[in-house]
């Protein structure tokens, strides 16, 4: 078994999600990398965050400025932002949450990333196969949360399935590992469940507490 990565989920969770703080803490707390959410703004800026809406504010239908700010003096940041501080010396799981820009993703990835360390992931296969035309040295994940949407994995040409960790099952997991394809498994904060997801073989999980998973990866070595 070779290593199992440990991403943050948004980060750690002591601290609000998808912000700089964020991050650090979830490499603080033993993460190999995190997961983090982009989204396009009004003014064409790429931003780093979960939600559609903001404090009651459309993030499409919003500046930049006026979504900004989060309470705790925290803020939202720019993917550029997170790219620069954390895009060469971490692995970065990016999802896109809406399609359409592709484009302008990738050339950041490329300016101020390390492309060998970044993973595109998305629910829409349309998005990652674009993103391979545009990059096809980016890693692709496919992410799912329904059992009949797994097969669609098969439209697009990734490197990783990120099913919701329910649906890790034994056998999904050792079909995955026959089509040469790596599986990281979300959202999982149970200790009993991480230990059952490391026994079945998966090769990447994504948790809300990487201090937790790090401990129990610490006990299995």
């Amino acid at each position: 078994m070779g290593k199992i990565l440990n991403f943050g989920h948004r980060g750690a969770a002591e601290i609000a999600e998808n912000t700089v703080p964020s991050f650090s803490k979830a490499l603080e707390q033993g993460a190999d990398g995190f997961e983090l959410d982009v989204r396009k703004t009004a003014d064409n800026q790429l931003v780093v965050v979960h939600p559609s809406v903001v404090e009651h504010r459309s993030v499409q239908a919003s500046t930049y400025e006026e979504i900004r700010q989060l309470p705790d003096g925290l803020e939202i940041p720019l993917l550029k932002e997170v790219l620069k501080k954390f895009g060469k010396k971490t692995f970065l799981n990016i999802e896109f949450k809406t399609p359409g820009f592709e484009e302008e993703a990738v050339e950041l990835i490329k300016k101020y990333g390390k492309p060998a360390n970044t993973m595109i992931s998305a629910f829409d296969t349309d998005t990652l196969n674009k993103v391979h035309e545009l990059s096809p040295d980016l890693q692709l994940g496919y992410i799912y949360n329904r059992t009949q949407d797994e097969e669609s994995r098969h439209n697009a040409p990734i490197d990783y399935v990120i099913p919701q960790f329910k649906l890790a099952s034994r056998e999904m997991i050792a079909e995955v590992h026959d089509e040469e394809l790596k599986i990281i498994a979300w959202t999982v904060n149970d200790e009993p469940e991480m230990e059952r997801l490391i026994a079945l073989g998966v090769d990447g999980i994504i948790t809300d507490y990487p201090a937790i998973l790090a401990k129990v990866l610490k006990q299995k070595h």
